[in-house]
């Protein structure tokens, strides 16, 4: 007999398509599994958008059909104690699922669902045989709603839900995501998922009541993270910042595993200076998956900033120890010794995050301020100039920003005027109107009229963000 943890942090993978299964029927049987965890209440979920912070490093998308085969890595990089993994066949208008719940590379619980006419009675099967359950039934009873769904949260996932994050999905992804979260909704109105996936087109197209409404119906009938997520997005877009936080407290309390929720009102804390709180939360949130890196990384982070620097540095160390050579680990262990001034420790780790494939920005922005702080200004300026050229995503305008405030100052340092103005002027393009006017090498032409200019204007912008757009995106 095989004993499963009583407490699984559990990641579901977007299932494998194969014969006539179309790529959204990966996607579908995932969120029926994951819907299975979520409504058994027991253990940890991690959201398909979780998977597609990962998945976005690497340039692959939530239907790219090699994903089960990466399921242990995707795994580890998110802290997963459970995986599952497998395949969905359609074949001659029968559906089978082959599902496979893992420990590592231990195959615990395993299932096949076969000969089934509908996808979403199967894919609940499938979820209710791994986790048990399945009294709540399918999450819709219409098979086409489903798969529009599915459409539609593989165009959504690259839109940050976060506290302080930008509306960067648009153009065809957002008129793809929109089309088929309204056909889903129309199959089935009472498909919550569909209706969560709504209310997002509906934040980032500015619709921001209406979205809050949405994505309060999308909850009306069973427990829906990504509802959740969406309505208190709409909330903090609307000026709500407490309504945000009660929206996710309610749902962490309602959903304990909820860690997505949890990860967001511990970065807000961040965001905000608030470092204690912030720390107690990822305390919370790494008593319920011990084994989470990024918690780990980022509670490392929350110690550093309140001056507990060795022990912030032991942290990043044990997370980088259960996955080595993980890039953005690397990153954030380097950002460790920076803090605590042992920056011929950090060189190394982030030139290693930089060989990574695909090239992580963040690791040449840091390498460039760590070149800067050691009066390197020609490796610095090198390694600036390389950020901005890797940073081609639009969910890394902020990255661009830094890297472009950054040259700013090292072409102050090398008295270059004019070059110092371009690159602030670079700066706010990107959105970043914290620009460094007062640091000592830009403030000496504080009377300028051109810098004037760029450091007024920055600075009027910024008093009007009101703290809300200035922030990575947080998806872990």
């Amino acid at each position: 007999m095989v004993h499963l943890i009583a407490a699984a942090t559990v990641l579901v993978v977007p299932f494998a398509p194969k014969g006539d299964a179309p790529a959204a029927a990966g996607i579908a049987v995932a969120e029926s599994v994951i819907d299975a965890v979520v409504q058994g209440k027991a253990d940890n979920f991690l959201t398909l958008k979780q998977l597609d912070a990962v998945l976005r490093r690497r340039d692959l998308r939530l239907d790219a059909p090699e994903l089960s085969g990466m399921a242990i890595e995707l795994g580890t990089a998110l802290g997963a104690t459970d995986v599952v993994t497998g395949e969905v066949w359609l074949n001659d208008g029968k559906w089978l699922i082959d599902a496979r719940r893992l420990q590592g590379e231990k195959l615990v619980k395993g299932t096949k669902v076969e000969g089934a006419s509908k996808l979403p009675a199967a894919a609940q099967k499938a979820g209710a045989d791994l986790f048990g359950g399945g009294a709540d039934g399918p999450i819709t009873a219409s098979e086409p709603a489903l798969l529009a769904a599915a459409r539609c949260e593989a165009e959504l996932a690259r839109q940050s839900l976060g506290a302080h994050s930008r509306m960067t999905l648009k153009g065809e992804h957002l008129a793809v995501a929109e089309k088929s979260c309204r056909e889903a909704v129309k199959l089935d109105p009472a498909f919550g998922l569909a209706r969560a996936g709504l209310a997002v087109t509906l934040a980032v197209r500015g619709k921001l009541a209406d979205a809050r409404r949405e994505a309060q119906k999308a909850q009306e009938n069973r427990f829906v993270p990504l509802g959740a997520l969406a309505e208190a997005f709409a909330a903090r877009k609307l000026g709500d910042a407490q309504g945000w936080r009660q929206v996710l407290q309610n749902a962490v309390a309602e959903r304990p595993g909820f860690l997505h929720a949890l990860g967001y009102l511990a970065e807000d804390h961040v965001e905000a200076g608030e470092d204690k709180e912030a720390l107690a939360l990822f305390d919370q949130y790494l008593q319920r998956s011990p084994a989470h890196t990024w918690a780990m990384s980022k509670k490392a982070r929350a110690m550093a900033r309140l001056g507990q620097t060795d022990e912030a540095i032991e942290l990043s160390e044990k997370a980088l120890s259960l996955n080595p050579g993980d890039p953005e680990l690397l990153i954030e262990t380097a950002s460790r010794y920076i803090d605590a001034g042992r920056d011929p420790r950090a060189e190394p780790l982030l030139k290693q995050a930089m060989d990574a494939r695909p090239p992580r920005p963040l690791a040449a922005l840091r390498l460039g301020y760590l070149y800067f702080r050691g009066h390197k200004l020609p490796l610095a300026r090198e390694a600036l100039e390389k950020c901005v050229a890797m940073a081609t995503r639009e969910d890394e305008a902020r990255t661009r920003g830094i890297a472009h405030a950054d040259l700013a100052r090292v072409a102050a340092k090398q008295n270059r005027y004019a070059d110092a103005v371009v690159e602030l002027k670079k700066a706010r393009s990107e959105g970043n109107n914290h620009v460094p006017c007062d640091e000592p090498e830009l403030a000496r032409w504080a009377t300028r009229p051109e810098l004037k200019q760029v450091c007024v204007e920055a600075a009027a912008a910024a008093a009007d963000e009101h703290g809300d757009d200035d922030a990575v995106p947080v998806d872990l």
